[in-house]
Formats: structure tokens, sequence, C-alpha cells
């Protein structure tokens, strides 16, 4: 009881008191939040190259007046300005700190800024997307040809969006697909799925940078569901085309048109409208498959064959004889074909026949046309003109033994067998081409000094041949003399030696003439002329060659000064010696000098001399002897020194010497000094 009313009593206190703690407890809790700085968010984010304005809470004592200042963790990742403005620098964190001064103490807040790196480009993978122009012709009846490209979805399908986003180290690289129809496409996640015919807007967005996107005009249409193909022919050739038309099912299907493609363009191609072109030999498959990207497809098997373009013929090198034969040789072209199958025929088969394998006989001379055509195409063919030739059997030369000069030509003739021969003409050929050249028509010009032999060829191809022996001799080209001019004397003979030009020339043989035979004469029928003085005086001597009448001349004088005077007579008359001596010069002697010895008819010498033991005395004539003219009797001087012996039996003259009109002597030699000796007999009745 005494607890009850302890109680009661202090009832109010206890609620007094309570009342009073939970004031104070108030009060300090009103005084806490008073004093409040910090940053409203503690993590930031702002792309490279933005701003951000950051928010500071500031309560109680902290909204006072004070200096507030920001100051960034990493300067380089992010700067703050005074009034707070964070800028991003490049990609990374910083922590940027807030100072509040006042007069009663300093707060501080922090914030962790994200400087986030910004997506700048999307690329969607269009690999698995039905993308056409606009205007294209296969869906402009759906769009109207406007501009922009479309994506095709069929009513029903799903398609899914792959997005690939830029930079690569950008901070958020997700993307998001929208759509701005759902009746006609709905997105789930980045997957579309048609729902009902007509069009919309499919945006591919970055979820950080929605700015950043890619827009599809989306078409949902009523997908092909079959494809058929047809072909006006299934083989062709190459150059050749074919038709190929693609049907479609539903009919109402809203894309009918098909892209066609060859699965060996070596052998087909086909363009957008379905041509077939074939290109080379083979089998290709061509496939049409629906342009609306349903996936449905035909297709058809062509086979293109190779036509025979052309046909060349080889193995005809020349003519072909009578009897004989040549097998031709067909190529037809291009070597792809297929069909190489040829047929032969003659023009004439009188002159030349042609087998199957195209073996080509002669028959008879004379020309036809060999024509090879392509058994299954007879408008690709080939001709040849073929000449069948009657051969040369034989070749003779008709000289026996030619001869040429150096520098000059002869023309051979020859005889050709049969006179029928188709070609009759010949080629000439030497063995020693440095000693004769040949020319076409079978002149031949000497080179060298030799022989050697000549060939004259059938150019029929029969190989028939003839050959002959020709000899080339070196012809004279001049002639000159040792000597320009000699002297002979008179009775006399002299030789002289002409050169000839060149020396080895073959024929030395040369005529010689005297211009004045009276004066000298000549002999001989070489390079050695003998010249002989007749008559004082002078001549020419004149040589020609036998081989090209070359001529040479040169000058003989006849007659020797040592030879002028000849004693003709000498006899001893009355003990008086009798003196004939005659000029035979052509000089005009005015007076010559002699001397005359004596012997008697022993034989021994006589003195005739006033000296008293000499038995020679010395003597002149003075009188003038003129060319061919002698001395008379009587007119004969003899020295003083001479005495007139008796008993001569011998007398000897000698002449010494003698003067010349003009005034020039003239003294001959001692042992050329003409003598003359008489000699007496018993009927000289010398005593």
């Amino acid at each position: 009881m005494e607890g009850g009313n302890f109680l009661m009593k202090n009832f109010w206190k206890i609620v007094m008191l309570t009342v009073l703690c939970v004031s104070l407890l108030c009060g300090v809790t009103a005084m806490a939040e008073a004093d409040r700085f910090q940053f409203e968010k503690t993590n930031l984010t702002v792309f490279e190259g933005n701003t951000l304005e950051l928010s500071l809470i500031r309560q109680g004592n902290c909204a006072a007046d004070g200096e507030l200042t920001f100051v960034s963790g990493r300067e380089n990742i992010a700067a703050v300005d005074e009034n707070g403005v964070v800028t991003g620098l490049t990609k990374g964190q910083s922590t940027i700190t807030a100072t509040l001064k006042t007069e009663k103490r300093t707060w501080k807040a922090s914030v962790t800024v994200t400087v986030a790196r910004a997506v700048t480009d999307i690329a969607v993978n269009e690999t698995s997307l039905t993308l056409y122009d606009a205007a294209d012709p296969l869906i402009s009846h759906l769009t109207g040809g406007a501009d922009g490209r479309v994506l095709l979805l069929r009513k029903g399908k799903q398609v899914s969006i792959r997005a690939t986003l830029s930079p690569n180290d950008a901070n958020n690289r997700r993307y998001t697909v929208a759509s701005s129809d759902t009746d006609v496409v709905r997105v789930s996640g980045s997957t579309l799925t048609a729902r009902g015919a007509g069009e919309c807007i499919v945006t591919v967005a970055s979820e950080s940078n929605p700015e950043v996107s890619v827009d599809y005009r989306a078409i949902v249409i009523t997908p092909v569901t079959g494809v058929t193909v047809t072909a006006d022919t299934k083989t062709l050739f190459i150059g050749t085309t074919a038709q190929l038309t693609a049907t479609v099912k539903p009919a109402d299907a809203s894309i009918t048109g098909v892209k066609w493609e060859s699965t060996n363009e070596k052998v087909a191609v086909v363009d957008e409208y379905g041509v077939v072109t074939g290109v080379g030999r083979g089998q290709a498959t061509i496939r049409a498959t629906a342009a609306d990207g349903s996936g449905q497809r035909a297709s058809v098997n062509v086979t293109v064959k190779q036509q025979p373009e052309s046909i060349t013929l080889s193995g005809l090198s020349g003519n072909i004889r009578v009897g004989g034969g040549v097998t031709l040789k067909a190529t037809v072209l291009p070597n792809t074909t297929s069909d190489k199958a040829v047929v032969w025929s003659t023009s004439d088969a009188s002159v030349a026949t042609v087998s199957a394998n195209g073996y080509v006989k002669g028959v008879r001379a004379g020309s036809c046309t060999i024509t090879c055509q392509n058994k299954t195409f007879p408008e690709i063919y080939a001709q040849i003109d073929v000449t069948v030739y009657a051969p040369v059997t034989s070749i003779t030369f008709n000289e026996k033994k030619p001869s040429v000069a150096v520098g000059r030509s002869i023309a051979l003739s020859w005889t050709v067998k049969p006179q029928d021969a188709t070609d009759s003409s010949v080629s000439f050929s030497t063995n020693k081409p440095d000693v004769v050249s040949v020319s076409d028509d079978g002149i031949v010009t000497g080179l060298k000094r030799g022989e050697c032999y000549v060939y004259a060829t059938a150019n029929d191809g029969s190989g028939k041949k003839a050959t002959i022996r020709v000899t080339v001799t070196q012809p004279v080209t001049g002639v000159t003399m040792k000597y320009t001019s000699q002297n002979v004397g008179l009775n006399k003979y002299t030789t002289n030696t002409a050169i000839l030009e060149p020396a080895n020339a073959d024929n030395k043989k040369m005529q010689w003439t005297s211009q004045d035979e009276r004066i000298a004469t000549v002999a001989g029928n070489g390079l050695n002329p003998k010249v002989t003085g007749r008559a004082w005086g002078t001549t020419t001597i004149i040589g020609t060659t036998d081989d090209g009448s070359y001529v040479v001349t040169y000058t003989i004088n006849v007659g020797s000064r040592k030879d002028a005077l000849r004693i003709t007579n000498l006899w001893a008359e009355n003990n008086a010696a009798k003196i004939v001596v005659y000029n035979a010069s052509n000089l005009t002697i005015t007076k010559f000098y002699y001397t005359i010895y004596l012997y008697n008819a022993f034989g021994e010498p006589l003195v005739c001399n006033t000296d008293g033991r000499s038995f020679s005395f010395k003597g002149t004539y003075n009188f003038t002897l003129a060319p061919g003219e002698a001395t008379r009797h009587g007119q004969f001087s003899f020295g003083r020194e001479y005495i007139k012996p008796y008993g001569v039996g011998q007398v000897v003259m000698r002449i010494n010497g003698y003067d010349i009109e003009g005034g020039e002597h003239y003294d001959i030699p001692a042992n050329d000094q003409p003598e003359f000796t008489w000699k007496a007999t018993i009927d000289d009745g010398q005593g």
C-alpha cells in the first residue's frame, strides 16, 4: 500500500521528469541538424568534356558565411572551379573536397566523381536483317519510292538486333531497342516481333548516350512461303542465253521479286531478270531466292556446252608432188569444245584426193581446195589450197669447165628435166663463198683465185641437184716495166722485165713489137722481151698483155759511143797503110784519134817511132764524118814521131776517141776501143 501511495504521490513528479528528459533529448537533436555540411550525393558521374555543378547541404552554423573552397583529388581526371563546377577531363575517378571556414570552426565534405567516356557511334550488325533501298523496284510499291533504307519484317517472325558501340572503352556500351508502334513491331530486349501489317520506326540507341542512335523504317509484310523456277531451256552454249522464270506463293505476298545467283559463275552467270548466259563448259545451279528475306528459294540445273568456233589446218608446208601426199591436221577450237569430229572433202578429186583422216594425195598437176567441216556444225569449217606439181627428175649444167676471172662474171646455163616440170626453178649455192658468189639467176662472180663447186638445187622439193667445178683466175689489172729506158749496142741485145699487177695473175703472156724495126727488133711472148739493136737510133718497144690487153712501153737507145766508129778495112800497099773507117753512129764526128801498131811478117814489133823503141804511133783523121759516111784515102795524118819502117807484115789499128760536133770529146775505154788487124800475104809483095 505504501508502495502504491509512493507512486501516487510522486506520479506527477515522474511525469514532469519524463517530459523534461524528452525535451532535453529533442533539443539535442535539433542542435545536430542545424550544423549539417555535406554534398547531396556521395557519387556523381560526368562525361568527358562535360560539366557538373556540385550541390551542398548547409544547415545550422554551416549556413553561415565563411570561406568555401573546392579541391579535386586528381586534377588530371576532373577539374573543379571556385563555384563547385566540375569538368570531366579524362576517363577515371577523382574525389572532390569542399571546405568551409567560419569564425567558429571549419567543415569539410567530399564526393566521388566518376568521369565517364561517352558512346560516339553505334553500328548495327545487318547481316541477318532484310534491308532494301526504298527506291528498289522490288519494294517500291510498298514505299512509294521514297528515299532511305527499309527494314522488312515478315509477319509473325522475330528478328534479333545486334549492335556494337564505340569506342570500345566507353563506360557503358549497352544499347536499347524501341518501336514507335508496338502494334506493328513489339520489342523485347533486343528482339523484334512483327505483329501486324504496317510500318513504324525502330530505333537502336546507346543506353548512356541516347542521342547516339540508328533509326530503321520497318515495314511488316506478308512473307513468301514457296518459290518455283521454270526455264525455256536447260542446255545452252557458251555465249548463248536462256530465260528463267520464278513464281512465288502466296499470290498476295507483299514482295514477289526474287534474287538470282549462280553456284558456278565460271560456267554460267545470271542477271537480275533471270537471264542465264553460258560462259564456260560444265554445269551450274541457278537459284532464285525470295527477295523478302523469307529464305524461300528454288533452283534449276543448267548445262553449258562449248560450241566449236573455228578450225585451223596444219601439216602442209609446201606443194605436193604427183604421187606424193601429206596428212593434214585439223584443230577444232577452242580446245574445250566437246565436238571435235570433222569431215574432209576436195574440190577436184582429179587433182588431189583426201581421206577420212585428212591424208591428201596428189593425182595430177594442178590446184584444188581441201575443206574440213565440223561434223555437228558444218558452218564451222576451214579450207586450204593445194597445188600438185610434177617434180624435177634431173638437173645438168651445160658448161664443161667454166672459168671466170676475179672481179668478172659468167652466166651458167643448165637443163631441167622433164621439160613440163611444174616448178623448174633452181637455187644456186657454192661450197666456197669466199671464192665465188652466185646470184639467183646463175651469174657466177669471181672473188678470189681458186677452185670451187657451184650447185643448182631444184626448188620444188624433189631434192635434185647439179654440180659443176668452177675455176677462178686472177686477171691482169695492169703492167709496168722494170726499166723505162734501156741502151743496147749495135747488133747487141738486152732484156727487160714486165711486172704484172697483181703478181699472182694467171696469164703471164705478152705480145711485143718495135715501133721501128730498122733501129731495134724485139722477140719473146713472155715477161722478158729480148731487144736487138739494128741501127743507131731511138725507138719504142710496145708490150701488150694477152689478158686484158694492157699496154706498156719503154724506150730503147741503139748504139754505144764506143761503137760509133768501125774500121771496115785496113791493108798495106807500097809500105803505106790504107785505112777505111765508117761512122756507124748518128753522131757527126769532126775528128777521131787512133793508134797504129806495126809488126813484121813474123809478128815481131817494128820500131816506127822517133823514140827509137816504140812500135806504134798515133794519128788523126781531121775531116768531118757525117752519120753513115766513110773516110777517104790520103786524108789520114800520122804524128811527127812516125818513121816509116820496112818489112811491114802486120798492121793493127785502134781508134782511141773522137770529137763530136759541138765541141764534145769522147775517149773510148781501152778495153772497148775498135781494133782491126791486117796481115800481109805473099802476093802483097811486102818485104
